[in-house]
């Protein structure tokens, strides 16, 4: 990807036109009027010298009468070619000033794309190494974790006859912390793939992917009493697999903090947003959260419930704001402790044209 930073934008027939006029065509134009009022005041000055001269000398000489015209014309002519030749070089000044500024700019811009093209090396080196560490994880990490599994299980089968109540309770103990870990090396891999993946943007239904969010997630509501309240939702512009990730997390979390509720209820719609974007907004009933911890809601490994009340690997959000961010949108949570929480997404509209 090549990124360039310009000053100004000019159109070829813009280009053609500029090169073929005068260099400095408005300040040359401006030089007019001080030559032509300069003329003006020598010929009406030349008038009343003329006059003045025959009502107060009448009997002057021809020759004195010549000196007197020749230094008196001398003099206006010097005054007027000072002022002419000032503002010719204050106009110079002027256009050397502004030639300085547009190689200064230059320069800048000069300085700015070979920062930039620096920061693309590293940014490209630094995807690289996360590459490399995804490879690292997925690979290196997950047999031992494989092991560890595989033996433990083998000795809950083999030794469980053998061993008292506490050491089954370890082994157990063990297992669970090792399908956890597997699980928080997926999300962490998925976390990585969403910065990297190429977007494949179309035009598709929401509505069509709550609607499979909800099919992925009957196992979880499985048991459970759940008013849902969708209303309807419009078209959006984006990833459809990425955008699917999003309602996937916040379908779940909504389904997940509200199993506490013997009747939970799970609201999805849309709320007034700006003109160029589409807000859309997953609420629950369940446990909330409180809003002096709103700002941890979208990092990463942050949770505001343990492990042992709610399962998860406080990743899931995260990968929300990241997706949404990539679509060039925003997302922001409403909430208090013991009376739901809400979660919005902003998505912006796809622009006529575009």
């Amino acid at each position: 990807m090549e990124y360039e930073a310009k000053i100004g934008c000019t159109s070829a027939n813009k280009l053609a036109t500029s090169e073929a006029e005068p260099k400095y065509p408005v300040h040359d134009t401006k030089l007019i009027i001080p030559v032509t009022m300069t003329l003006l005041i020598m010929l009406i000055g030349m008038s009343l010298y003329q006059v003045v001269k025959y009502l107060l000398f009448p009997g002057l000489s021809l020759i004195k009468s010549n000196i007197i015209t020749i230094l008196f014309s001398s003099t206006v002519a010097t005054i007027a070619v000072y002022f002419v030749l000032r503002n010719r070089q204050l106009l110079l000044q002027h256009t050397l000033k502004e030639n300085a500024e547009r190689k200064k700019a230059e320069a800048e811009v000069k300085n700015l794309n070979r920062d930039l093209e620096y920061h693309i090396r590293e940014v490209e080196t630094a995807n690289k190494e996360l590459e490399s560490f995804s490879y690292s994880v997925s690979h290196d990490l997950r047999a031992p974790l494989r092991h560890i599994g595989g033996y433990v299980e083998l000795l809950q089968k083999n030794a469980s006859s053998v061993l008292d109540e506490k050491s089954l309770r370890y082994l157990n103990t063990i297992s669970e912390s090792a399908k956890r870990m597997g699980l928080l090396i997926d999300d962490l891999l998925t976390f990585s793939r969403i910065g990297r993946v190429e977007m494949q943007k179309t035009i598709f239904s929401l509505e069509a992917v709550v609607e499979e969010c909800l099919k992925d997630l009957e196992r979880e509501m499985k048991g459970r009493e759940i008013t849902w309240a969708i209303s309807p939702l419009p078209d959006v512009y984006g990833d459809r697999f990425l955008i699917n990730l999003v309602f996937q997390n916040l379908i779940a979390n909504a389904i997940k903090f509200s199993s506490p509720r013997a009747q939970a209820k799970i609201e999805i719609g849309t709320v007034p947003g700006k003109d160029d974007e589409i807000v859309v907004f997953v609420r629950d009933n369940g446990v909330g959260f409180d809003m002096k911890y709103v700002d941890k809601l979208f990092g990463v490994f942050q949770r505001l419930h343990s492990s042992g009340q709610f399962e998860g690997t406080g990743i899931g959000l995260a990968n929300v704001q990241r997706i949404i961010h990539r679509h060039g949108g925003k997302t922001w949570a409403e909430g208090s402790v013991d009376k739901g929480a809400t979660f919005y997404v902003s998505i912006p509209k796809l622009i006529k044209g575009e």
